[in-house]
């Protein structure tokens, strides 16, 4: 019996490194490339009673179909300031939106008494949709500067939402 000689065979890479060249072009010509962005936001904090926040000024706000309602009420940390109690009702605007412009006026004059709170409690009643609670949160986050416009002066960096209790027991979603 005659053996045949073992012949090595060799692999064509040629058409492998074509194939893969081929596919990497596509691959990357197919890959979105992503930009990232950061967002300057402090996600709420969810409550469903009050919070207090020591020796300082309890802000508050109720954001309701008919406008807004905030409550400010406390002493703040610098004694020398005298205490604050403040119920405002901001109704709409003519043509169904916030007065987030007033609202943030009356803001801006609780922080110069109290720079310290940073807490702010948002009730949003279930019928308001969720643009007015973002748009509230917006508000009651940052101002622009009187000084120089293009720049934000933060405001009560700590949104708190929580739900508006109604002396009807019986719609409650959490104690069905």
């Amino acid at each position: 019996m005659r053996r045949k000689a073992h012949e090595e065979k060799e692999v064509d890479l040629a058409a492998l490194v074509d194939i893969l060249g081929n596919m990497l072009f596509f691959l990357l010509a197919t890959v979105s490339f992503l930009q990232l962005k950061t967002l300057n936001a402090s996600v709420p904090a969810l409550s469903t009673g009050p919070v207090s926040t020591g020796r300082a000024v309890d802000v508050s706000v109720e954001v309701k179909s008919t406008g807004l309602v905030l409550k400010a009420s406390g002493e703040p940390a610098d004694t020398s300031q005298k205490a604050v109690a403040v119920q405002l009702d901001i109704p709409r605007l003519s043509d169904g939106k916030l007065d987030t412009k007033t609202f943030t006026d009356e803001l801006w004059k609780i922080k110069k008494i109290a720079p310290e709170t940073k807490n702010i409690m948002i009730f949003p009643e279930q019928a308001v949709k969720f643009d007015d609670v973002v748009d509230t949160m917006d508000a009651a986050r940052e101002m622009p500067s009187m000084v120089d416009p293009n720049k934000k002066v933060p405001l009560f960096t700590r949104p708190v939402l929580s739900e508006l209790v109604t002396g009807d027991e019986q719609d409650r979603d959490d104690l069905k």
